[in-house]
């Protein structure tokens, strides 16, 4: 039985993706010079759901910059736990930042990110559209409500000059304060992508180990490693 991520999954996405690297990290107890995901990114975004939430349980509306996503009804609780979809030989989790309900008592889910919007050049958008597919795939399941629609929200700090003029404003004796300006992209709907993935995702996982490809680096990588490390 393979477990993956709905993020995870989003890889099979992208473009270049290789078979092979996924089969050897999903089988790998311990890949070499693993570099963790920085905590701070984290850390952000628990603090602006937190914000919204709180904000929500205040005044019982999301906050103003939120306003074009819905008229939130409520902020549903998710049990990680829980919060997962089996089919086949796959078990598909997750963890949305945000499941909202709406006055029709449609589910929209939100998903936070600390970085700059670029489009829909962003190189990461396949796998994000992914994410956001996945969670809806699992919250459909188990809140037995239609997910209507999928948001991805980027923060991204002031990091221009004119920042400076106005820094003063932000500095208090216990540090300083950040502002962070929402970028908000809809993402469309295509929940059949996501369970076909799977399905490709437990096929590759099931089978032998994929031939290498000669375009791709990381499998350039681990060749190269396995002849220099041999004794």
């Amino acid at each position: 039985m393979l477990r993956i991520s709905a993020k995870e999954l989003g890889a099979l996405a992208m473009e270049g993706f290789c078979p092979r690297c996924f089969w050897i990290e999903r089988h790998s107890k311990s890949l070499p010079y693993e570099t963790g995901f920085p905590g701070i990114f984290s850390s952000i975004d628990s603090f602006t759901k937190n914000v919204v939430e709180g904000h929500f349980e205040k005044y019982g509306t999301l906050p103003e910059w939120m306003s074009q996503i819905c008229s939130a009804k409520a902020v549903i609780k998710v049990n990680r736990k829980d919060f997962n979809l089996v089919k086949g030989d796959v078990i598909l989790t997750g963890m949305p930042d945000e499941v909202l309900e709406d006055y029709s008592e449609d589910l929209v889910i939100v998903d936070y990110k600390t970085a700059r919007y670029t489009g829909n050049q962003d190189r990461l958008m396949p796998i994000y559209e992914i994410q956001l597919n996945g969670y809806a795939a699992i919250a459909e399941k188990v809140f037995n409500k239609s997910v209507k629609s999928l948001y991805l929200i980027y923060f991204e700090p002031p990091v221009s000059s004119e920042t400076r003029k106005t820094a003063h404003d932000n500095a208090n004796t216990e540090g300083f304060s950040m502002q962070f300006k929402p970028s908000i992209h809809k993402v469309g709907k295509n929940i059949n992508k996501v369970f076909r993935l799977m399905k490709e995702a437990g096929d590759i996982y099931d089978g032998t180990k994929p031939e290498r490809l000669p375009d791709c680096s990381n499998c350039t990588a681990i060749a190269e490693l396995s002849d220099i490390s041999k004794d």
